[in-house]
């Protein structure tokens, strides 16, 4: 178990939070949107492989860095092929947008305006890049600041940390639960599935098939944190913080009692 999040929401970190934003703000404008535009591809798949000069060339194209520009217009084409797509397509999404993230120094992605920001409890953030119908979030979090766990519309969301540090942890929903617009006290369980430590330029993501719940936690120099996201619906009820218990009520398969909070705790 990570220090720090002992529960999704440390006892001994008062800055929580609990507002829901930050978080909700960036949904209205990416749920179910298509970009319209053209896909770039490297070419039709079909011609000759390169070979001497010129798959030397090809290589170091796809590993050189990129501008914010070039990472905005591949990072929409990505999108136009994956909107028609199942979710088993959301993998191969994911990895080649860390990829491109990766390409990308940091100095050059946007930056959240503080004067457009919302604050509450040792967290600032919001939109800080309209990629059409893709948009950044940024979060900048004080020392020990959390942003407990919630879930996700159905999206694929690749966080980026930027600066600082920050510890996460990834649940998916184990067996049924109620929907997340009950927020009665129902508990249903969910299973710990991944946890570790966000460090500039590493990159952690959830897709519609997995890790659909997460957190974090900023270190002790606090931590600037940017989702890259994509909503692939229309559908804005699915957004709730969750409440996970203390302990696992199975520890060996990381199974936690969860309940949902709603958008405004």
């Amino acid at each position: 178990m990570i220090e720090g999040i002992p529960n999704g929401r440390p006892a001994r970190h008062e800055n929580r939070f609990e507002r829901r934003a930050l978080l909700w703000l960036p949904f209205a404008f990416v749920g179910g949107r298509m970009l319209r535009a053209a896909p770039i591809h490297g070419g039709d798949g079909g011609g000759p492989i390169a070979s001497g000069a010129a798959a030397q060339a090809a290589t170091a194209g796809a590993l050189t860095p990129l501008t914010r520009d070039e990472l905005g217009e591949k990072w929409r084409a990505l999108v136009k092929e994956l909107a028609p797509l199942p979710k088993e397509a959301d993998e191969s999404y994911a990895a080649q947008l860390a990829g491109l993230i990766a390409r990308t120094p940091i100095d050059a992605l946007p930056k959240l305006d503080p004067l457009k920001a919302r604050r509450a409890k040792g967290v600032m953030g919001g939109p800080s890049w309209f990629v059409m119908p893709c948009v950044t979030v940024e979060f900048r979090m004080d020392p020990g600041a959390v942003l407990r766990p919630h879930n996700h519309p159905p999206q694929v969301v690749v966080t980026l940390c930027a600066e600082g540090e920050a510890s996460y942890r990834h649940f998916e929903i184990e067996g049924d639960a109620p929907p997340c617009t009950r927020i009665d006290g129902s508990t249903f369980e969910i299973r710990e599935t991944r946890a570790g430590i966000l460090k500039p330029g590493r990159t952690t993501a959830l897709t519609r098939a997995r890790d659909g719940i997460h957190g974090f936690v900023a270190g002790p120099e606090g931590a600037r944190l940017v989702d890259f996201t994509v909503g692939l619906t229309a559908d804005m009820e699915t957004f709730s913080y969750v409440e996970v218990s203390d302990e696992p009520s199975d520890p060996a398969r990381r199974i936690f009692e969860a309940s949902w909070l709603g958008k405004e705790r």
